[in-house]
C-alpha cells in the first residue's frame, strides 16, 4: 500500500453527510464483503478452497436483489459517483491504492498456476477496510481515530 499522505492540520471543510454515507456504504459493500469469503475459510484450507474464496471475494463480492456485483464494479460505481469530489482529499489516494492492490489479485485467478499467498491476500483485502475507515475519520476531522483504527487492524 502507498504511504499515507500527511494529514493537513487545517483540513478542508468537513465532507457532506452524503459523502460520509457513501463511504459507509462502500465500507459495508466492498470493505466487509471482500474479506468475508477468505476470513471464513479454515486456517488449513487447501489451495483450491482458497482460490474459490478469492473468486467469491473479488468477482461475486456482493449479492442482493439487484444481482451479483464484483469488487471492481462496486469500486467503479463509487469512483464514478465520488471520485472527482474526493480526489484531492487527504487519504483518498491511499484508498485508491488499497482497492487497486486488492483487485489486482484477479490476475492470480486468471492464472491457474499462480500460487496464492493467503496472509498477503488477507492483508491486501483488509487494507481496503482500513483505508475507508481512515478516509472517513480524516473527512470528519478525527485524525486521531484514523490512526487508532489502523493500529487496531494490525494488532
Amino acid at each position: 500500500m502507498a504511504p499515507a499522505r500527511p494529514i493537513d492540520p487545517d483540513p478542508p471543510a468537513a465532507a457532506s453527510e452524503a459523502t460520509i454515507d457513501a463511504l459507509l456504504d462502500l465500507q459495508h459493500d466492498l470493505g466487509k464483503y471482500i474479506r468475508m469469503p477468505i476470513a471464513f475459510l479454515p486456517r488449513d484450507a487447501d489451495p483450491a478452497a482458497l482460490r474459490r474464496a478469492l473468486h467469491k471475494a473479488l468477482r461475486q463480492t456482493r449479492s442482493g436483489p439487484g444481482g451479483v456485483r464484483s469488487a471492481r464494479d462496486l469500486w467503479r460505481d463509487f469512483e464514478a459517483e465520488l471520485g472527482a469530489t474526493l480526489g484531492a482529499r487527504p487519504g483518498y489516494d491511499s484508498l485508491v491504492a488499497a482497492v487497486e492492490t486488492a483487485i489486482a489479485w484477479e490476475g492470480a485467478l486468471d492464472d491457474a498456476g499462480a500460487t496464492l499467498d493467503r496472509p498477503r491476500i488477507e492483508a491486501d483485502l483488509g487494507a481496503v477496510t482500513t483505508a475507508i475507515r481512515e478516509l472517513i475519520c480524516v473527512l470528519q476531522g478525527s485524525d486521531e481515530l484514523a490512526g487508532r483504527d489502523a493500529e487496531e487492524e494490525t494488532a
